[in-house]
């Protein structure tokens, strides 16, 4: 086993287990920073994948934005630091598990019928900083101007949507405010 497939291996044990974390945690704000771990770890196997900007661009728009954002609107609601949710059933559980991994067969069947995995893999095409950024400013063909400001937009409307949720609310006696 090479250096690169042990750190690959390390790196992928360490995002299903913070994806684990994700789905069991029972409060709020923890699956939130399990969440963030989950996508560092992605950007660390980029890192393996020699591809320094798109793990800078997970971590800065992932987690700098998202996850950051899905934190802010956590905070906002009321008391929810301080709520517990219960787990389910441990016959859900049991199934859930069996899912999962019946798709995770059918996903690693899929990857070896289309041969993925194995062989020589070719050269990747080395890009400068200023074609990434002309590629990432260009309103044309080839370009991603539209992309970002379409993601601009929903993560405008995830504040706004937190700020609606945490906003002053109708308690239901007497027409009170919080």
């Amino acid at each position: 086993m090479t250096l690169e497939s042990f750190f690959f291996y390390l790196m992928a044990a360490f995002i299903l287990y913070s994806a684990y974390f994700v789905v069991t945690a029972r409060n709020l704000f923890r699956c939130a920073i399990g969440l963030a771990a989950s996508l560092i770890g992605i950007a660390g196997v980029y890192l393996l994948m020699d591809a320094q900007f798109l793990s800078a661009v997970q971590v800065a728009v992932y987690v700098g934005g998202v996850v950051v954002l899905v934190v802010f609107a956590v905070l906002m609601v009321s008391d929810v630091t301080q709520k517990e949710y219960l787990r389910s059933p441990f016959s859900r559980s049991v199934a859930a598990a069996i899912i999962a991994e019946l798709l995770l067969m059918i996903v690693a069947a899929a990857a070896v019928v289309q041969g993925f995995g194995g062989g020589a893999r070719p050269a990747p095409d080395s890009a400068s900083v200023r074609e990434i950024g002309h590629a990432l400013l260009a309103t044309g063909p080839g370009g991603f101007a539209l992309p970002f400001e379409v993601i601009s937009l929903v993560l405008v409307a995830a504040l706004v949507g937190a700020c609606t949720v945490a906003g002053d609310r109708d308690d239901g006696e007497g027409g009170e405010r919080r």
